[in-house]
């Protein structure tokens, strides 16, 4: 991965592309998945022992990314990167279903992190959950299906966008996504 991508330290350690440089939006992806790795790491940390007081240092970042982060990645996929690769890419690449089932998973995972959100937020609050079982549940499937996710995109939908997408397309998506990331 080249320095395309700029990076800033985001609380935990682990590291978020900056909050408006893009450089290259295959590699900027590429970026956040690997972030969103690292978010996945440090919520299995949390949800062994089954406990959710271990969260709860971690529930303002949790936070943030669930609700910022998240949605914008999502937002550059459904918005630029999705119907770029309908457009370019060839019947033989077979993506058409593929893309149709991230799809639905983003959609599943808008309603799963609602439910995460409400605790965490309960949490950052400094308050504890009347049921802290529902969310170790909740963030376990979180993390299950956003490894599954990430492995199907990192596999398979960015390797085709490297191939498919020309020198116009990475540049209009990455200006939009820098004007998502400021807000315009």
């Amino acid at each position: 991965m080249s320095q395309n991508t700029e990076q800033a330290a985001a609380p935990g350690g682990a590291d978020a592309p900056a909050a408006t440089a893009v450089g290259d939006p295959i590699e900027h992806l590429m970026a956040e998945h690997a972030r969103q790795r690292v978010i996945c790491d440090e919520l299995e940390r949390l949800i062994e022992p089954m406990q959710a007081a271990a969260v709860q240092p971690e529930a303002e970042t949790l936070l943030a990314f669930l609700t910022h982060e998240l949605a914008l990645h999502i937002a550059d996929e459904e918005k630029d990167l999705f119907p770029l690769l309908a457009a370019r890419c060839l019947p033989e690449d077979n993506l058409k279903g593929l893309l149709k089932q991230l799809q639905r998973e983003h959609e599943m995972d808008e309603d799963l992190v609602d439910f995460l959100r409400d605790d965490l937020a309960v949490l950052a609050r400094g308050h504890t959950l009347a049921n802290p079982t529902r969310l170790l549940i909740n963030l376990r499937e979180f993390v299950v299906t956003q490894r599954r996710h990430l492995g199907w995109e990192d596999e398979t939908v960015l390797p085709l966008a490297e191939r498919r997408l020309t020198p116009a397309d990475r540049e209009a998506m990455a200006g939009r996504m820098a004007a998502r990331r400021r807000g315009a």
